[in-house]
Parts: C-alpha cells; structure tokens; sequence
C-alpha cells in the first residue's frame, strides 16, 4: 500500500512540475479575445443498441464519420479518469467531467485533435502534433486512427511533444502494471470517443 501512495505522490508533483514547464513563458504576455458566435442547432442523432455501442453523427454536407463506442467501457473510462486524478488537471465538460482543473485543456474534442487550443492551456496544440507525427492530417475525417493513436499516445507516450505525460505513464504503469495498457487505456479511449460524439 505504501508503494502505491508513493507512486501517487511522484505522479501528482510530476502533473505540477510538467503544468508548470508547459505554461510559464517569461516576458510573454497572453492576452485573451471574446468572440460571440450565433449557431443554429439542428437534430443530432444517436442511437443506442442492445449491446450498449452508441453511435452519434453530426448531420451536414460532408459529416464526419460516425463515432461509435461501448457505453459500458466509457462509464468505466469516466471511473478511471477520476479515480487517477486526471481531473485535477483536465475537464471532459462533453461526458459529464464538469468540475476540475483548468491547468491542462478539457479533453472532449481530444479524438479530433482539438486540445487546449481555445484557452493556450498546457499541451496545447501538442495531440494535433501526435497525430500528424503518426499521418493523421484529418483526425475528424478517422475517428478510429485518432482512437488508436490515442490508446498508443496513453500507452507509450511522447517524450519530445509530452514529457510530462511520460513520466505519468511510467508511474501508472508502476502501479497498475498490465492493468494500465490492458484496463484503464482502452477505457479512457472509448470515454474518449464517446465525449467526441457528444461534442
């Protein structure tokens, strides 16, 4: 039990650390603009089968693909994700992850790429930068490559483009061993992929 609350411990001061070393920036000034758009919402479908796999389209001249995920392991991924304390960084405002920190971006468009942009948060846009690094220009046009280059993102990390994800991946791998690439990484994914839908 101690090895595990010490493993928890590095992980927390490596989320500081790494927050951080992304976002100070000496003699940078951020300055913010505010932008009111007018939209027009129209239906959304998303259907849901017996076996739990939802499915939801976004209606229009060239739809993305349909983005489809067990609702059962996305429930599961939201478990996980609070459970490791990803939310005292991240919000997942799109599956229900409201409440939680704003140093790294809300991760609900994370499959499109669409990280951190909006508020310059940590990481920016570095997920963009991992999916072209991998050859997805269009990460909304393949929702399942994004998906994949995720779980390998969740898995393996990137030391140039995500240090400090490194250095958590390594402390959960520690304390979860098989479990992190085998359990809680295609959870998170398919948490994922369900707040893309809902986005």
């Amino acid at each position: 039990m101690a090895r595990e609350v010490i493993y928890a411990v590095v992980a927390v001061v490596a989320i500081i650390a790494g927050s951080l070393a992304f976002t100070y920036q000496p003699g940078v000034e951020v300055r913010t603009k505010s932008t009111t758009v007018a939209t027009t919402v129209t239906e959304s479908p998303v259907t849901v089968t017996a076996a739990g796999t939802t499915t939801a389209t976004t209606p229009g001249a060239t739809a993305p693909p349909k983005i489809s995920y067990d609702e059962n392991l996305a429930k599961k991924g939201l478990q996980y994700f609070k459970e490791l304390a990803c939310n005292a960084c991240h919000t997942v405002k799109a599956a229900g992850i409201e409440v939680g920190g704003n140093i790294g971006p809300d991760l609900s468009k994370a499959l499109f790429g669409s990280v951190g942009v909006e508020k310059g948060t940590a990481g920016g846009p570095m997920l963009m930068k991992y999916f072209e690094k991998h050859g997805l220009k269009d990460p909304a046009a393949d929702p399942q490559k994004a998906a994949q280059l995720i779980a390998k993102f969740l898995t393996e990390g990137d030391k140039e483009l995500a240090p400090t994800m490194m250095v958590q991946i390594a402390a959960f791998k520690q304390q979860l061993g098989d479990k992190w690439v085998n359990e809680y990484v295609p959870a998170l994914v398919e948490m994922l992929k369900m707040a893309a839908a809902k986005s």
